[in-house]
């Protein structure tokens, strides 16, 4: 089971104790869950009040600001924010990355970006970031040079060959010599 930190909701060390009866956990030196043990396979021993407490950490989540913000991206937003939880990621660190980045590619680069993640199980900022590099980086388009002469400016080449031009700057010089 995940636990998550009142203060940062982020996943923290713990340490197990058992005995023949019981199983302990401690945060530090501090015991912060006791349960009786059992000695089936795949048995799920919980306590009401921990599901309560887990039920209230993941609406606070949901109700801070940048959740908000991410969650309001989209369904895929959602769907990647509640893989971020399950990854034990931290959740918050990782969605402000993210926010930073929509503000730099836009929101439709992320969703993009959300969904190749998604389709790959890559969870967090990390990837995100990755995606957008590879995929998005913005292109420089440099315009053609312009010259003060029209003629130079009007020479198209349809292959890379500088003969049209060396003939023209030949037939200048030509006409500067007379």
């Amino acid at each position: 089971m995940d636990f998550l930190s009142h203060r940062c909701l982020e996943p923290y060390q713990l340490t197990l104790k058992a005995d023949a009866q019981t199983v302990s956990l401690y945060h530090n030196e501090k015991k912060v869950a006791l349960h009786r043990r059992c000695w089936q396979r795949h048995c799920r021993i919980e306590s009401a009040a921990h599901r309560e407490q887990v039920k209230k950490l993941k609406k606070r989540l949901w109700r801070d600001r940048q959740i908000a913000a991410f969650a309001s991206l989209g369904a895929e937003a959602r769907t990647y924010l509640s893989g971020l939880l399950q990854a034990n990621v931290p959740i918050k660190k990782n969605v402000t990355r993210i926010l930073a980045l929509k503000n730099e590619y836009g929101p439709a680069a992320i969703i993009t970006a959300i969904q190749k993640a998604l389709a790959f199980n890559a969870y967090g900022a990390d990837y995100i970031e990755n995606i957008l590099y590879q995929e998005m980086t913005p292109q420089k388009h440099h315009p053609p040079v312009k010259l003060k002469n029209e003629d130079l400016n009007r020479i198209v080449l349809t292959e890379p060959s500088l003969a049209e031009y060396d003939a023209h700057v030949l037939k200048e010089k030509g006409k500067k010599d007379d």
